[in-house]
């Protein structure tokens, strides 16, 4: 468990690093893994706001039900580990897939997605936005592993600072633009281009973690799909540690 490996601390400041900014470097907040699970939150500030004023919050009655449902259930994860908050951000159990919490990614992201659709997001918005990522996956994906390799190949953990950076800095504009988008300031449609880029940024994590974190594995990792394990071969020798 994380108490074990990390001096007891406060169970806000343990909220915080799990889902927000880890201790241990290197490591993987959750959101910093799921950015669209922010907005889980942001959904539940709009409909309690709603609710303080007495107005209706817009969810109909059954996706108000389901949505109580995986709040539930994310909810639930997070007691199981109460325990363990305190010193979860410092543990080695964080690096890198932030694995205590993972049973929660499921139940937030669907109250996210939901939180989208909420603002306004519709059908052509969501196509809109998965054309956006396919083609940032084609081109930009491999083109920022390559120049992460370039400029900072020797240290996976200064990659992943960086890349946590920039999905902090577009998560907290995606979510000005949402409250704006609640607030009837701007349009929906902006979202179909901010998201995308949400998405993009936690895969250019995976490949650092996946490709970089591998290499210098003291227990000699080894990926179960050939095919990703001649990749593998093939990336370090061009970018060896």
């Amino acid at each position: 468990m994380a108490g074990q490996y990390a001096p007891p601390g406060d169970l806000i400041s343990g909220l915080y690093g799990a889902f927000f900014d880890p201790v241990r470097d290197g490591s993987a907040a959750f959101f910093q893994v799921s950015p669209l699970s922010f907005f889980a939150l942001l959904l539940a500030a709009a409909t309690g706001y709603a609710l303080l004023r007495r107005r209706p919050t817009g969810i109909p009655s059954r996706d108000a039900r389901l949505l109580a449902f995986f709040a539930l259930a994310a909810a639930l994860v997070v007691l199981a580990y109460a325990r363990s908050l305190p010193g979860m951000s410092a543990s080695p159990g964080i690096v890198p897939d932030m694995r205590y919490l993972s049973p929660a990614y499921l139940p937030l992201l669907v109250i996210g997605v939901y939180a989208l659709k909420y603002a306004g997001l519709d059908g052509d918005g969501v196509r809109e936005s998965l054309k956006i990522l396919f083609w940032l996956a084609i081109i930009d994906l491999p083109l920022i592993y390559v120049v992460l390799q370039v400029i900072a190949g020797n240290n996976p953990g200064g990659q992943v600072t960086f890349v946590t950076t920039l999905t902090y800095l577009f998560l907290a504009g995606t979510a000005v633009l949402y409250v704006a988008v609640i607030a009837k300031r701007a349009s929906p449609r902006l979202l179909a281009y901010a998201v995308p880029v949400l998405m993009f940024l936690p895969l250019a994590w995976e490949l650092v973690v996946d490709f970089r974190f591998a290499t210098s594995c003291w227990e000699g990792y080894h990926f179960w799909i050939p095919v990703v394990q001649y990749i593998w071969y093939v990336q370090y020798a061009i970018f060896p540690l």
